[in-house]
């Protein structure tokens, strides 16, 4: 072996046992250079390299198929080496044979397969027309091993099943734990629709007046029938007044315009009454409407030893939603989701945490706490979780699953 030879075989050892992910450009250079200068030690080039490709190490093939790679681009004596034995060459590259699998380590043998399925398809596109056996090795991978030349992963059959296999016994294991889940809140439901009546029956008795959005509080009875006694006193003519004008109008009237007199004169007496009155309020014009605002601290619940009791039922019981059903609710969404044939279950699901999470929001607003050590670390993360899979249900792209 004279010098250049015996540089050429230094060159591919350094090359291929770097363990650089990329080539050296320098050397590299200097192998091309040495393989120009003759077919003989292109050759031997060629033999060099199948020899490393050999190796049971990934990281040694893969660093041996970049110098094939950079050599069958640029040479055709290297390209008609190659394809001569092209079988060995994706034995070696691709794992085409199932008896003898790529070595270890896993990741480096990923990405060899990753780069030889990506040269395969370059070679077949470029130069296939010239070298039959380039074409019709790469009609074998794609018919006959099923190689998925779009696939990122590169996976073999065997490992494509094998991903199969694995998804569907996830996808059984999501099944079995959707069907517990469904039983689970059959169980259950029944309790929570009775903590939820617990719960609004105590707001009912310590808050009797709805002052949500819109709806403004009913007067009590005794001030409807006041006010009814007044309107029946009152001329056609009040009618226009508002309610509480016409009763302080009638309270204010003097007694005698209203039974004895000059008709004429009443009317006058009555006018000047009403002119009197809107001028005493400062009102200006009986058509009118008063606004009264309420401050989020004015509708808190103070608690004293008439309401004790009922604050404790709510406090208990919303314990129970913060700590116990909510986080339940939640975990089967969660699972409804994943396994995805569920039926009208998730539509539940989600009615009931909405219900529960406005009962939570209502005892926020009424400054009344549940009692019991937090868990708001769990509580939070999973109604996160929970939250995400809900907006994940109302975009656009997504749907509620059937």
């Amino acid at each position: 072996m004279d010098g250049m030879d015996q540089r050429l075989s230094e060159l591919v050892e350094d090359l291929t046992t770097s363990g650089e992910p990329q080539l050296n450009p320098e050397k590299m250079k200097e192998l091309k250079k040495i393989c120009k200068s003759s077919e003989e030690r292109l050759s031997h080039a060629y033999h060099l390299l199948m020899t490393q490709l050999r190796q049971e190490h990934a990281e040694v093939r893969l660093s041996a198929f970049q110098v094939v790679d950079e050599l069958f681009a640029r040479s055709q004596h290297f390209r008609t080496l190659v394809v001569a034995d092209f079988q060995a060459f994706l034995e070696l590259t691709l794992g085409t044979d199932h008896k003898q699998p790529l070595p270890p380590p896993r990741e480096v043998a990923r990405r060899l397969r990753q780069a030889a399925a990506r040269a395969v398809q370059a070679w077949s596109e470029k130069f296939g027309s010239a070298y039959k056996k380039l074409a019709l090795g790469h009609h074998f991978l794609r018919h006959s091993h099923q190689v998925d030349f779009e696939d990122v992963d590169m996976r073999t059959p065997v490992e494509r099943r094998r991903g199969e296999e694995q998804q569907r016994h996830r996808d059984r294991l999501w099944r079995a734990r959707a069907e517990q889940a469904v039983r689970e809140m059959a169980e259950t439901e029944e309790e929570v629709r009775r903590c939820l009546t617990e719960v609004d029956s105590c707001f009912q008795l310590l808050l009797p007046f709805d002052f949500g959005p819109g709806l403004p509080a009913a007067p009590p009875a005794k001030d409807v029938a006041a006010l009814e006694e007044g309107t029946r006193d009152l001329g056609p003519e009040d009618e226009a007044q508002p309610c509480c004008s016409k009763t302080l109008c009638a309270r204010a009237r003097p007694p005698a315009a209203a039974v004895t007199g000059d008709p004429a004169q009443g009317a006058e007496d009555e006018d000047s009454d009403q002119e009197a009155f809107v001028r005493q309020h400062g009102l200006g014009s009986h058509k009118y409407t008063l606004d009264v605002e309420l401050s989020a601290d004015s509708l808190r619940v103070r608690e004293d030893e008439d309401n004790g009791a009922i604050l404790q039922s709510a406090r208990d019981a919303l314990k129970l939603i913060r700590n116990k059903f909510l986080p339940a609710v939640c975990t089967w969404l969660q699972l409804f989701t994943r396994a995805g044939t569920q039926g009208g279950h998730l539509e539940a699901a989600i009615d009931l945490k909405a219900e529960l999470e406005a009962a939570l929001r209502r005892s926020g607003e009424l400054a009344i706490e549940p009692e019991g050590p937090r868990r708001m670390q769990d509580v939070s993360a999973g109604l996160s979780r929970c939250n995400g899979v809900l907006r994940s249900l109302s975009r656009p792209g997504g749907k509620r699953l059937a």
